[in-house]
């Protein structure tokens, strides 16, 4: 009876110890909040410092201080640059907007692209003290993608009214434009994958450099390496470093922006645990720009392919090349074990960059090739074990085949076109078609990497069998 009652003693004590834990916790918490709220209260509007947010797509520079160092870190590529026109994404109360205004000989342009209210009072203060050279708009870039849809739909020009101040120049000359800002939207992105291949949207204008602040997640998953596996290396990885040259320049605090991220919950058994907890609590300030000889290593007219080529393929881990090649084209196989092609190895487009200095996971960016030949390929290889440029090496000797112009790739690629013409919901906006591309994991897997990239879960297929009724 003794030991029973020194176990509930135990159990009761123990119960005590978390909630005070829990309670001191609590307490710490609010102490921040109010701090924060009283240093940022004066500048910003309250529900960006009320709350932790799980999901942040738009982000603002919180301080002089964070501003300053974000311009010393840049300051060796912006002395490389020749672009005269640059466009900053959220400026809020314009603390970075002061360094940009300092290169007054560099940047005779400055397009300020707001997405709140509240700040467009002081950013039309800046734009009378500067008519000529600073242009105030009210919009939201990062959701470029509606405007592009809503324009499809009605014909509209929305697109072109938010941008009607960016220069227009030919996709091979020099950067038509530099982007400053902070994004954490992986829609944002997939936007931007999507002009470049469909020939739409911002990249008809020119060949724009991003300069942003973006969750370590979203840029692992972009530009990551197929070793890492298959739950973050997926198709817009692939894209992403076959379109974009990218450099990872630092790590910043994510506590300087604006609103505060809810912090990770990482389960034991969580798949994604080595990538959700590479660096919380900074973002990464990285540059990528659209490569300047892209439709050389890839003509316009085949881009969609080249999507779909990539698109169709990752599906699953467990497609393996030749047995779905060989779906499109019968007998191709032994075409790609006996190749005698010699291959035209990658090289880093930025030699001066440190590996030890990357991110976990990522890579560096490199050249890319259509002969950069897969070694010793064989009927188990899978789509899974190339790399970006042995997949568009494998996408240019598909696409020289005789057979590829009566194969039966092309009529699966227009249906799929037709079908993102007809997509008329918030989710097909979004992502097009839903090619699912993780029917080789658990659905808990699904959800936990779409949660991490901040991409919807599918919904399940619907089925056509008819259940019995019991009577």
């Amino acid at each position: 009876m003794m030991s029973l009652r020194r176990s509930f003693t135990l159990c009761n004590a123990r119960n005590i110890q978390r909630l005070s834990i829990c309670y001191q916790s609590t307490k710490s918490k609010r102490a921040v909040q109010a701090e924060r709220v009283a240093r940022y209260s004066g500048e910003f509007p309250e529900k960006l410092l009320s709350k932790k947010q799980k999901s942040v797509s738009h982000m603002y520079v919180a301080n002089a201080q964070i501003a300053e160092q974000i311009n010393d870190y840049l300051e060796p590529h912006l002395r490389q640059t020749k672009c005269d026109t640059v466009m900053e994404l959220n400026p809020g109360p314009g603390h970075f907007t002061r360094h940009l205004l300092d290169r007054e000989t560099q940047f005779r342009k400055i397009i300020l692209m707001e997405t709140m209210e509240y700040f467009m009072p002081r950013l039309q203060e800046l734009h009378a003290l500067y008519p000529d050279r600073v242009k105030v708009r009210y919009g939201d870039f990062i959701a470029l993608w509606k405007l592009a849809y809503m324009d499809k739909i009605d014909s509209g020009t929305r697109l072109l009214d938010m941008l009607s101040d960016v220069p227009r120049t030919s996709f091979n000359d020099d950067i038509n434009m530099l982007v400053f800002g902070a994004v954490g939207s992986y829609a944002f992105f997939k936007h931007l994958i999507n002009s470049l291949i469909f020939q739409m949207s911002l990249y008809n204008l020119g060949r724009c450099e991003m300069i942003l602040a973006m969750p370590p997640p979203i840029y692992i998953h972009l530009t990551c390496s197929n070793k890492i596996g298959y739950l973050i290396y997926r198709s817009a990885s692939v894209l992403f470093q076959i379109l974009f040259e990218h450099r990872f320049i630092a790590k910043v605090p994510r506590e300087t922006f604006l609103p505060v991220q809810a912090d990770y919950n990482l389960s034991k058994s969580s798949k994604l645990a080595k990538v959700k907890s590479i660096n919380p609590e900074y973002l990464y300030l990285v540059k990528f720009v659209p490569r300047r000889n892209l439709h050389e290593i890839c003509p316009v007219q085949d881009l969609p392919a080249l999507w779909f080529f990539i698109k169709q393929n990752f599906v699953s881990r467990r497609n393996r090349i030749i047995p779905n090649l060989e779906k499109w084209v019968p007998g191709c196989g032994p075409r790609l074990i006996i190749n005698q092609n010699a291959p035209e190895r990658v090289r880093p487009i930025y030699e001066d960059e440190s590996v030890k200095r990357l991110p976990p996971f990522s890579m560096q960016s490199t050249t890319m090739s259509t002969r950069d030949y897969y070694p010793g390929i064989n009927i188990y290889t899978q789509f899974g074990d190339l790399t970006p440029s042995q997949m568009l090496t494998l996408f240019a000797q598909f696409r020289q085949w005789p057979e590829y112009s009566e194969s039966s790739f092309l009529a699966s690629m227009e249906n799929t076109l037709l079908k993102m013409e007809s997509v008329n919901d918030e989710q097909g906006i979004e992502d097009g078609v839903n090619l699912v591309e993780e029917d080789d994991i658990s659905t808990e897997g699904v959800d936990e990497v779409l949660e991490a990239t901040g991409e919807p879960a599918p919904e399940p297929p619907k089925t056509r069998r008819k259940t019995k009724s019991t009577t």
